[in-house]
């Protein structure tokens, strides 16, 4: 294969013809020209960026085929609809589709008749996609969401961490990977992972100017659901709320009914028929009919909406990676969007609980295997039910018996699968056939320091949040002061500084008739106060956001130290002059 390919068409010209753009963003010139020298390449860019130009702008210069590798089926399609409408030859193989298709698309690839495809990495282990992979002709393997294929990455996958054996079965095609998070030591870990020779590494900064970055601690479980409406009610536009739970989901759905706004509800209960009506309901919104979708971490990931306006956090996510690039899904037009994460230190133990359940000791991995062995050939007539029963697994969050089944389909131990109840055993599996990383304790330790950075980073509330991605992210502290996250300026401050709140649409009642009011105007407080709480308690102001009744006041109890956020209309509060 010619590891030097020459770019049939300029560059520039194709941006302008194809893409209806006449200059490139930072960076993005550099990176195709180094792909279209046949260089390797390695970017982190932020949500947002142009990623995706990088190797669809290739597609059309280059005599060959960009092979696109990306984790969702979703994501995929959204991609090719948006290119076929630019004219430009583009398909994608994957479950979601007929055998009859795949092969038709298959053949598309191996004739020339496609600039680029868009597989899962599952493909390379389908016996179809095997018999053509040695008739394509690759100009160029792009390999999005790549910190998927690191073991110290947020969402590190199974199918992900063979990529670069797949590499070399197609002969070691130029390569470029890609993502919006991910440390030096993650970087580094894709590189060596794909076997990346002398890559250019673009790694540019990940905040963007437009968000806010906010932290809101919470001392009571039943203060989330008013903050969240609280929150809804004084933005507008197109909204994401996470949450870990589906049952925080449904109860933040039913309030918000109560409060006359409708909203949208996207978990993993939904069937996937559901799942996509909700996405494209929420895709069709706009900042003039807006829609809220309340869902877990599933739901973004390849979701190209421009308007988002805000995300709300309900739970902490596990990590500062992960963290990013759900709230990087914000104001990917440029416009002022509010990013917010409700940080209630007993959701820790929550996340904690997942992260266990999301790394199977190697013994775990091997009872699974050996129940299914067990079962001989009645194995066809189980389910995930059955196995899991067998395991002894109670808790229906607990993920081991399905991740344990992936790194098992994945090593060749077993094919098939339960929901095509054609599941089938290799009796030759041995232990030692697992990748030796798998149920380490250095993988557990690493994920759960990975939540305790994050709890770091919320607590930070003397230092600049940005400050602290970039030093996590090893890259250039910004400027100080930021302006835009909750440790340099109050979240009520910047909303209605920057987010047009008298053109607000979805309206709650009046805080009058929510609560009563025993002081309209509350005297004005400083942070470093001292105030005395009602007749007794002493305590230091350590922020105030907002004004008149929207005033809240962030305090240090003297005695005890504890933290708490009071509402000075109902808690009376009276400074102490020095």
């Amino acid at each position: 294969m010619d590891s030097q390919p020459a770019p049939h068409k300029d560059p520039l010209t194709v941006l302008k013809s194809s893409f209806g753009l006449t200059s490139f963003r930072p960076h993005q010139a550099e990176v195709i020209d180094a792909v279209l020298s046949g260089r390797d390449v390695l970017v982190t860019m932020p949500t947002g960026a142009g990623k995706s130009l990088l190797y669809q702008l290739p597609a059309l210069c280059l005599d060959g085929l960009v092979l696109v590798i990306s984790p969702l089926i979703a994501l995929m399609k959204d991609q090719v609809d948006a290119l076929q409408k630019r004219g430009i030859r583009a398909a994608y193989v994957n479950s979601s589709v007929s055998s009859k298709k795949r092969r038709q698309r298959l053949e598309a690839a191996v004739s020339g008749d496609l600039d680029l495809l868009f597989i899962t990495p599952e493909r390379f282990r389908s016996p179809s996609f095997m018999a053509v992979e040695s008739r394509l002709h690759i100009a160029l393997l792009a390999v999005d969401e790549a910190h998927c294929i690191s073991q110290w990455g947020h969402d590190f996958r199974p199918d992900y961490s063979r990529v670069g054996l797949y590499r070399k079965r197609l002969g070691n095609p130029p390569t470029m990977a890609l993502t919006a998070t991910a440390t030096e030591r993650v970087a580094n870990d894709i590189s060596t992972a794909l076997d990346l020779v002398n890559p250019l590494v673009v790694r540019t900064g990940i905040e963007r100017e437009n968000l806010f970055l906010g932290f809101e601690k919470i001392f009571l479980a039943e203060e989330k659901l008013p903050h969240l409406a609280k929150r809804i009610q004084s933005l507008q536009g197109p909204g994401i709320v996470y949450s870990t739970l589906i049952r925080d989901l449904e109860e933040l759905h039913d309030e918000l009914a109560r409060l006359g706004i409708p909203s949208l509800v996207y978990h993993g209960k939904l069937s996937p028929e559901e799942r996509r009506a909700m996405q494209e309901r929420f895709m069709a919104s706009s900042e003039e009919n807006p829609t809220i979708i309340l869902a877990t971490n599933a739901f973004g990931m390849g979701v190209d909406k421009a308007d988002i306006r805000f995300v709300l956090h309900a739970q902490v996510p596990r990590t500062i990676e992960a963290w990013t690039q759900e709230v990087g899904r914000a104001g990917r037009d440029g416009k002022p969007s509010f990013c917010e994460t409700l940080f209630f230190p007993e959701d820790l133990a929550l996340q904690q609980e997942f992260i266990r359940w999301a790394n199977p000791d190697r013994e775990f991995v091997f009872s699974v295997w050996s129940v299914l062995e067990s079962w001989g050939e009645r194995v066809a007539t189980k389910d995930m039910d059955d196995l899991t029963s067998e395991l002894l697994l109670k808790n229906r969050r607990d993920n081991r018996a399905g991740i344990s089944l992936r790194w098992l389909e994945v090593i060749g131990a077993i094919e098939g699968s339960f929901e095509r109840h054609d599941l089938r055993v290799n009796p030759a599996f041995m232990p030692s056939d697992l990748p030796v990383f798998v149920g380490s304790t250095e993988k557990l330790d690493g994920d759960l320091r990975g939540l305790l950075k994050l709890a770091m980073l919320a607590n930070s509330e003397e230092r600049c949040l940005r400050a602290g991605m970039a030093e996590h992210f090893d890259l250039e502290v910004p400027d100080l002061p930021c302006g835009t996250c909750s440790s340099c300026l109050g979240a009520d401050t910047w909303i209605r500084r920057e987010m047009s709140a008298s053109k607000i649409i979805h309206a709650l009642p009046p805080p009058s008739s929510m609560h009563p009011l025993k002081d309209p105007a509350p005297a004005p407080f400083r942070r470093g106060n001292w105030v005395r709480i009602g007749q007794h308690g002493l305590a230091r102001v350590l922020k105030v956001e907002g004004e008149g009744r929207r005033t809240r006041v962030t305090i240090e109890d003297s005695a005890s130290l504890k933290r708490r956020t009071i509402d000075p209309n109902r808690i009376k509060l009276r400074v102490i002059e020095n």
